[in-house]
């Protein structure tokens, strides 16, 4: 009949074929699932427990050994124009409170010192990597002034406040090689695969030695 139209059922075999395999997938998800969740299972719910528990657990003064106290008279102070400047920023930054939270989660945080004092805990942290920016500024600006053996005490002075920005290293190499001391870089890897150890670039800073 003119305008009648047949259905084409050619397209079920590829149907059933498909159902057929993510049934098939499906029941081995479940089976790796059965074999690995409860332990994975228990660790989330102890997890879960432990930052509950975190959320409510009494807020504390943060002790004076928590901050870090930065020692001004270890950055040199150059009087020159470029480098007094940012020097003068510098010593405002050291001001500031700042702490260090390499190693430290969250909820260990949390379960030290209370929930309700993570933002300002935060704020020191950026505090601290804001005063290592600056701090690397001023090695570089006392660096393109010549003031070599200065931007190496700066940068030395950043380590020993455990820096970990692989800009700091990169100068510092720079410096070493520009003073032949070869023992000084010697005794920088180790510095560097400690201080770096969780940072993407510490490869790249390593091949530099």
């Amino acid at each position: 009949m003119k305008g009648e139209y047949t259905m084409n059922f050619g397209w079920l075999p590829s149907l059933g074929l498909y159902i057929i395999g993510l049934g098939f997938i499906g029941v081995s998800f479940k089976s790796y699932l059965a074999k690995t969740s409860p332990s994975t299972k228990d660790k989330l719910d102890a997890l879960l427990m432990q930052e509950h528990e975190a959320q409510f657990a009494r807020s504390v003064k943060l002790p004076n050994e928590f901050f870090i106290q930065v020692d001004v008279s270890l950055y040199p102070k150059i009087e020159h124009k470029d480098c007094s400047q940012i020097y003068q920023t510098l010593v405002r930054y050291a001001n500031r409170p700042m702490v260090n939270l390499q190693g430290k989660t969250n909820l260990e945080l949390k379960q030290t010192y209370g929930a309700q004092t993570l933002e300002s805990i935060s704020e020191y942290e950026r505090n601290y990597y804001e005063f290592l920016d600056i701090s690397i500024q001023y090695a570089q600006i006392l660096y393109e002034n010549d003031y070599l053996c200065e931007a190496r005490q700066t940068l030395e002075t950043c380590i020993h406040y455990h820096c970990d920005i692989s800009k700091c290293y990169h100068l510092l190499i720079d410096i070493y090689k520009k003073q032949s001391d070869t023992e000084a870089l010697n005794r920088l890897r180790p510095i560097i695969e400690k201080e770096m150890q969780h940072s993407p670039f510490l490869h790249k800073v390593l091949e530099m030695l």
